[in-house]
């Protein structure tokens, strides 16, 4: 059950990564960043969200196989 759930996080998180650099990316565009900045700024947020998404992901499947079982 938790790697199932580890390789759900994983697929759904690098999903959900994407559209979050890609929504902070037109957002920050709006208030005029540029170059290196908007980049980092993007990435980092599209880094936080798998992380959360793996974090999540592995947190269900461990309580799943414990009530499972």
């Amino acid at each position: 059950m938790l790697t199932i759930s580890i390789v759900l996080g994983i697929v759904f998180g690098f999903f959900a990564a994407l559209m979050a650099f890609v929504i902070t990316w037109h957002e920050y565009e709006k208030h005029k960043f540029t170059g290196k900045r908007l980049f980092k700024e993007a990435f980092q947020a599209g880094i936080f969200t798998f992380v959360i998404f793996i974090f999540l992901s592995i947190l269900i499947g461990f309580l799943l196989a414990r009530l499972l079982n």
